[in-house]
């Protein structure tokens, strides 16, 4: 007989078979149970070990052994006209048919119901921890500014280790106060498997912090510890590092070199400075103009206190970062006090991550894309869990190098890291809308809106959602802005946008970016009255802003006062060169100055005049549709031809309305191509969808449409948006009238300083 029949005739195949499925099956079981009853992870381990060892075992036994009526017998020993062998076979065969059954049923569990469960994050659980908010014990409730701070300290200590996964402050702040869920429902919001609360009380020079770390599925303490220091910042520091290093070691997260260095860096021995940062900090939280201005103040006296101290610097960076954005700081001059502070931020310590967002920022602003991606990248090696440099990385990806698939996945990321904050979730569902994908972007924004019913960010139609999420949270001015960006942006109701912006303004009336947004609604609707007195409040506001100087440019040029409106489009030019008015191009058109008006473009976007194979997408694909027209009047038709085609083929790929939609530019090529016809279709399209944005000044003094003023179709669409904007008007005037329509108070502007002066007279 064979070896391979004498195998199979001891049933070794059978037993080896059975062992398989057998040892399978155990090893997956112990794989779920063995972590839920916190065991070791060696535990697992030496289990596989045994199984492995067992199996050659069980293929000796079966071979040198046999079962019989008498019991086991060695092989050897046993008749072969005794031998029951056939009859074991026959039961190993029933057995491994119902193991394998078994084995079939698991695997199509795991298949089809735990893999359709919603996605887990990429850490594992165990290694993943929110850090609620800590407990103001103090005497003085006004101590409670210290406890923020400790709290957003050792969140940031925590969130420098790459083997975990940390939440964000914004999402974790919404369990502020006594009346927070259970913490079992808190680590399932914001998918985690460990707490950590705290509680902070001052008392002259002494502090007690107070800290647990909680498994919170079973609510069982992991760790507990109390800290009775002198309060020193040094002390401060010390806890704060003493409380990361204990929770990764609790949830057994690797530490390297150099986040065991950062975690042991003192960043001030000064506790005034220190308590000033507190406090810069939090102002700079709340994002508003008049915060950023106070969170200057705070910073500054940190520096003062401390030379040396290298994140009052960042603060100091982002905090002109943000009154640059909203144009109470100049853009040069922001930009030059930003960058000083991030580099003396870099210079005193350059592993911090936030430095590193810093100066990304900075350089994306200055056009270095290539430095910028650089530097986030940096900020994210450094900081693998700091949500900032995760969404402002993705915008990068997004609008500035069309890398539109990464930018998802760093949202996605942000996300994860975020789960509670309506402002990160949104950017997903931003960010698809804008490339069409509307029903993955609802999934997100309706995600969004279930977090946090305060906040949400669209252009797609879930209006009801928005007006709903404003009854649990009417204190949230961007929602109301947000809705009303909706209305005039992709519904064409005006009207509706007016009352909506009117709410926003009320609640923030500080940004002079949604001021002069609302007097260029009442600009549309025909409303010269109202639009003089939001845009004057808005330059007001953000005399350095571009925005507001676009908007008195538009305010000058509906009066026909082209002087002074020529006036404030050099002054946004100068702002932002990215932004070419068209006012100055036609200027220069209309008087034959044709090098000149090549020459507004030359500098912002060299590659359309010069790059054999200019690469047009989302911040270029306007300006080479406006420079199209100075090639052809130039004699440069061939460029001119390749920018319209590649603009053309580039909108192709987006959505006509919304933030991130093309309008009419579609309208603008043809005509500039000469297919009067398709223009005029595309234009009937434009205005049945909704568009109405700035629709005055594109079709009634916009060279690049020039060739359709005297098309009687093109003329009677004109006078069916001033027939619908008409009746906008008039029912914004009777919501007012009736006292539906509450304009928050205006900030005193002069008649004169609104109108009538040129920017000269604003310095």
């Amino acid at each position: 007989m064979s070896l391979i029949a004498e195998l199979r005739r001891r049933n070794v195949f059978r037993v080896g078979a059975a062992y398989a499925i057998v040892a399978w099956l155990l090893i997956e079981v112990a794989s779920v149970i063995l972590p839920a009853l916190r065991l070791p992870e060696w535990t697992l381990t030496f289990l596989v070990f045994l199984v492995a060892v067992g199996f050659p075992l069980a293929l000796i036994f079966a071979w040198a052994f046999e079962l019989t009526p008498e019991g086991i017998k060695r092989e050897a020993n046993v008749d072969r006209a005794e031998s029951i062998t056939h009859r074991t076979g026959r039961k190993l065969d029933f057995a491994i048919i119902g193991l394998l059954a078994i084995a079939v049923v698991y695997l199509a569990v795991d298949k089809f119901v735990l893999e359709a469960e919603p996605e887990q994050p990429s850490v594992a659980r165990e290694k993943s921890i929110a850090v609620l908010p800590f407990a103001n014990i103090s005497p003085d409730p006004e101590d409670a500014y210290f406890a923020d701070g400790i709290h957003d300290e050792v969140l940031a200590q925590l969130s420098k280790i790459r083997d975990l996964k940390v939440i964000s402050r914004t999402s974790v702040m919404g369990y502020k106060g006594e009346s927070r869920p259970p913490l079992p429902k808190i680590a399932a919001e914001l998918g985690v498997a460990n707490i950590l609360e705290g509680s902070v009380r001052l008392a002259g020079n002494q502090v007690r912090i107070t800290t647990q770390l909680i498994e919170a599925e079973s609510d069982t303490h992991l760790w507990t510890e109390t800290y009775d220091r002198e309060l020193t910042a040094a002390n401060i520091f010390s806890i704060q590092s003493d409380v990361a290093k204990t929770v990764a070691n609790a949830l057994q997260a690797a530490l390297s070199p150099q986040e065991e260095h950062q975690l042991n860096t003192v960043p001030t021995e000064n506790m005034a400075a220190l308590k000033a940062y507190f406090l810069g900090t939090q102002r700079l939280a709340r994002e508003p103009a008049a915060a950023a201005v106070e969170a200057v103040d705070y910073f500054q006296r940190a520096m003062e206190l401390d030379p040396g101290f290298a994140l009052a610097y960042v603060g100091l960076a982002d905090s002109y970062s943000l009154q640059m954005y909203l144009g109470s700081l100049a853009s040069e001059e922001g930009l030059k006090r930003a960058q000083a502070a991030a580099d003396k931020a870099l210079a005193l310590d350059d592993q911090l991550g936030e430095t590193h967002k810093s100066l990304a920022q900075i350089k994306w602003w200055k056009g270095d894309e290539e430095g910028a991606e650089l530097a986030f990248r940096r900020a994210l090696e450094l900081n693998p869990n700091y949500v900032p440099a995760y969404t402002s990385y993705s915008d990068l990806l997004r609008i500035e190098l069309d890398r539109y698939e990464e930018s998802l996945t760093l949202l996605r990321k942000a996300a994860e890291l975020d789960p509670l904050s309506a402002a990160v979730i949104h950017r997903p569902g931003h960010a698809l809308d804008a490339l069409g994908r509307f029903d993955e972007a609802l999934a997100w924004l309706e995600r969004a809106l279930e977090v946090d019913p305060s906040y949400a960010h669209t252009y797609i139609t879930i209006l009801a959602w928005l007006e709903r999420a404003l009854e649990v949270d009417p204190s949230y001015a961007h929602t109301y802005i947000t809705i009303g960006e909706h209305y005039a942006l992709v519904s064409g109701r005006l009207d509706e946008a007016v009352v909506w912006y009117a709410r926003g303004i009320s609640l923030d009336p500080g940004n002079p970016l949604d001021s002069s947004a609302l007097g260029m609604l009442f600009l549309d609707l025909g409303d010269f009255d109202r639009a003089e007195s939001w845009i004057g409040q808005s330059i007001e506001l953000g005399p350095e802003s571009v925005w507001p100087n676009i908007a008195m440019q538009l305010l000058h040029l509906y009066r026909d006062e082209e002087a002074l409106a020529l006036d404030y489009a050099r002054r946004a030019f100068a702002l932002d060169p990215l932004f070419v008015p068209l006012l100055l191009r036609d200027h220069e058109l209309r008087a034959g100055r044709y090098p000149e008006a090549r020459a507004l473009y030359e500098k912002s976007y060299p590659e359309l005049l010069k790059d054999d194979d200019p690469k047009v997408g989302s911040m270029n694909y306007q300006p080479a549709i406006d420079l199209a027209l100075v090639l052809a009047k130039s004699g440069e038709q061939d460029r001119a031809d390749l920018l319209l085609n590649r603009s053309l083929q580039y909108i192709q790929t987006l959505p006509r309305l919304g933030e991130a939609g093309y309008g009419i530019a579609d309208v603008e090529i043809y005509a500039l191509q000469g297919d009067k016809q398709k223009a005029l279709s595309a234009l009937r399209q434009a205005i049945d969808e909704g568009w109405r944005t700035l629709w005055w000044y594109f079709l009634k003094r916009d060279l690049s449409l020039e060739s359709l003023h005297g098309e009687p179709e093109f003329q009677a669409m004109i006078a069916e948006i001033e027939t619908d904007m008409a009746a906008q008007l008039k029912r914004v005037r009777e919501m007012e009238r009736r006292g539906g329509l509450a304009f928050p108070a205006e900030l005193p502007v002069p008649r004169d300083r609104a109108m009538g002066s040129s920017p000269r007279d604003l310095q």
